[in-house]
């Protein structure tokens, strides 16, 4: 039977600062799982869902509000459903029951525009429509505190507020992108729920880690930042 260290070792994860990563790890590399992934931009490079499809035999549905990727989408995403839309406007009940999409979920992404409220009015409408009847192994939540703005602070507040009402537990705050990338910009967290992941794995995980973090002065106040790029998973 392939270990965790085998599958951490062999593959070649390709999402932001590894997400896929986080996620496959935490759902112990989960094969056939679900996800719903807002924000999809390219369907391969630096894409969170890539190698759970094409690895693990994950479908899911993919959202984009340009059809830039289009037929990208049905050459090398063909399990899954790729809907150009504005993510704010889909009705996502009715999409996942149309699809019998099951209660229990493994991952889902939200990474959509912060600056225009796009982000958080997608999230209220997630939260409405889906997060009483349906549960997500774990969430990547972009914010963009970096950037100092009302709606990014809007969008952090309450996202976090809803989510752990909702019994979902934060695992990294304050995401940070690989230096090479992007120096100093918190952009998002990165959730589990407990009723879906072994969470005596989780908290060995932040423990292994909580030695990775970056103090950065945002706005007047200290914020405690994790470096994802530096995650250590066995």
């Amino acid at each position: 039977m392939k270990t965790r260290k085998h599958y951490n070792n062999s593959l070649d994860y390709n999402g932001q600062v590894y997400a896929d990563k986080f996620v496959l790890n935490c759902t112990n590399f989960k094969k056939n799982g679900y996800f719903l992934e807002l924000g999809s931009r390219d369907p391969k490079c630096n894409n969170n869902s890539y190698i759970l499809e094409r690895s693990f035999g994950w479908t899911g549905v993919m959202v984009d509000r340009v059809d830039t990727y289009l037929s990208e989408y049905e050459s090398e995403r063909p399990n899954s459903i790729h809907i150009i839309e504005d993510a704010s406007e889909i009705n996502y009940k009715e999409g996942f029951e149309k699809n019998n999409f099951p209660s229990n979920l493994d991952f889902w992404q939200l990474d959509l525009e912060v600056r225009d409220n796009t982000a958080l009015i997608t999230f209220l409408k997630i939260n409405e429509e889906l997060l009483d009847n349906y549960k997500f192994a774990t969430i990547t939540m972009e914010h963009d505190i970096f950037t100092g703005s009302v709606n990014s602070e809007n969008t952090r507040t309450f996202s976090r507020d809803t989510l752990e009402s909702k019994g979902y537990f934060c695992v990294f705050k304050d995401i940070l992108d690989h230096p090479e990338v992007c120096i100093d910009c918190p952009y998002e967290d990165w959730w589990v729920h407990p009723d879906l992941v072994d969470m005596d794995y989780i908290k060995w995980l932040q423990e292994k880690n909580k030695d990775k973090y970056k103090t950065l002065d945002m706005n007047g106040r200290d914020i405690k930042c994790f470096k994802a790029y530096d995650i250590e998973y066995d």
